[in-house]
């Protein structure tokens, strides 16, 4: 990485604590000086934990919610028990040009700007918009991809030292984006992801099969305008996503205005379609809003979609409002394709996000629901974590929670599933932590007795910031 000017965060509230970027690049081992490793650590797994981010990497103009800032991979992999760690940028176009003129080029998506001629003259993109490729790391179809809402996806090497734009052979075209929250279906290995634009039909369903070859578009219609549809759940044989009242808007953003219209007097709608196509069916719940699902199923002609609710989009491009702050509970919403009806639970009170599940189970009837936890009053904290990593039980509706300790930062827990067990209590959860006293780690819990605590923890020298979306590289090495 190329020197840089000394940045002031002062000012930027998610740009503090564990939200203040990373600024170099390390690979560590395990042994004196590199990973210290703390408990047992599964034997039977080979793969990499993988966690993407944005990480800012220039003085910032504007930054309010952790959306900006160019994406940085985390990865510990995992390979005949032993362990190695690395860090990396994501290398994308746009990250290359600010490399290379020592600055920031673009700015926010809560305040994008024109773009200037030295920045187009370096090679950099006209639009205010930038890909940082910062909100997941996948791998399907054989390919590893750093994905960004509202851009094409990245292919990452397995070492993630190259980052090269995919547009799936022509299927995406210029100002598409393939969402940063696709669902792998269980069952058949397809791709369940979506393309979003600003003119009708606003949303479009893809369909990939398992080699990562697509197969199907449905485009979703119903909608009078694109909304903000971070996530969708497939249930049995149907897809499900949230059309709540929160509206993209970058005339105002262009402004320096709020980036997103929320329209609070208008209903939540639910759009359900067939995996084969068709027209969607259309349902209406009282007003919320959801980044993330849990896991979703079907039932004859019922559907049941766990998912993280609450009762607005908490963006603001105001500094420090503690909008991001408002409750968020695991809920369980259940449609009923034959007579329209809506039930909307709340599955437990503990304040939440990031939730996930077995993805061998992903559309299909399951038990366990994992996700990261805050139990700690926040108060007049400039910005927002969590302590914990909470597991539900959404045949008791009964949950239990590992807290890290006071002062923890614990990422999105993923379940890493036991190569020689088809039950989901017998996986491991997996989540960076970065605490005060005890340091950075990789933890590592048993996933039917999260309350037990970390059955082993992988320390890292250097420090793991908070992040958004992590996975399970199933069977990745260094070397492909």
């Amino acid at each position: 990485m190329a020197t840089r000017p000394e940045m002031d965060l002062s000012r930027f509230p998610y740009l503090q604590g564990n939200y203040a970027p990373v600024l170099e690049e390390s690979t560590f081992e395990e042994g004196e000086g590199g990973l210290r490793v703390e408990g047992k650590l599964p034997e039977n797994i080979t793969g990499a934990f993988m966690r993407n981010g944005p990480n800012v990497a220039w003085q910032p103009d504007h930054y309010v919610y952790p959306v900006d800032g160019d994406g940085m991979i985390h990865a510990v992999y995992f390979k005949d028990g032993r362990v190695h760690y690395r860090n990396r940028w994501v290398r994308t176009q746009w990250f290359k040009v600010e490399e290379q003129l020592k600055r920031a080029c673009w700015g926010s998506h809560g305040k994008p700007f024109p773009v200037d001629e030295e920045t187009i003259a370096a090679g950099g993109s006209p639009s205010p918009m930038k890909n940082p490729a910062n909100t997941n790391v996948l791998l399907h179809g054989g390919k590893l991809f750093a994905l960004f809402e509202a851009g094409f996806p990245h292919i990452m090497s397995p070492d993630l030292s190259s980052a090269d734009e995919y547009n799936y052979d022509g299927l995406l075209t210029a100002g598409e984006g393939l969402t940063a929250h696709p669902k792998i279906c269980g069952r058949t290995g397809e791709l369940i992801s979506n393309t979003q634009t600003f003119t009708p039909p606003y949303f479009t369903v893809q369909i990939f099969d398992k080699s990562g070859a697509h197969k199907r578009s449905i485009p979703i219609h119903g909608m009078h305008r694109r909304a903000m549809v971070h996530d969708m759940q497939i249930c049995g044989d149907y897809i499900v996503g949230f059309f709540a009242p929160a509206f993209p808007d970058i005339e105002a953003a262009m402004k320096g205005k709020n980036p997103f219209v929320w329209e609070g007097d208008r209903a939540t709608r639910i759009f359900v379609v067939h995996r084969d196509g068709g027209e969607a069916q259309w349902f209406e719940a009282p007003t919320f809003f959801s980044w993330h699902f849990c896991n979703g199923f079907q039932s004859g002609q019922k559907l049941y979609i766990d998912y993280v609710w609450m009762k607005s989009m908490p963006v603001s491009n105001d500094l420090g409002t503690g909008v991001e702050q408002q409750m968020r509970n695991m809920h369980r919403l259940t449609l009923d394709l034959k007579t329209g009806a809506v039930t909307n639970e709340k599955v437990g009170a503990t304040y939440c996000e990031f939730s996930r599940s077995d993805d061998r189970r992903c559309g299909q009837s399951y038990r366990y629901g994992f996700a990261a936890a805050a139990t700690e009053e926040w108060g007049e904290s400039p910005n927002h974590g969590y302590n914990g990593t909470i597991a539900y039980d959404m045949d008791t509706g009964k949950s239990t929670l590992w807290d890290y300790g006071e002062g923890a930062n614990a990422g999105e827990p993923v379940h890493i599933p036991n190569p020689d067990s088809e039950k989901e209590e017998d996986g491991y959860l997996m989540t960076y932590v970065n605490h005060p006293e005890d340091g950075r780690y990789l933890a590592i819990l048993d996933a039917g007795n999260v309350d037990s605590g970390p059955i082993a923890k992988v320390y890292i020298p250097s420090r793991v910031p908070n992040g958004f979306h992590a996975n399970w590289m199933n069977g990745l090495t260094l070397n492909g």
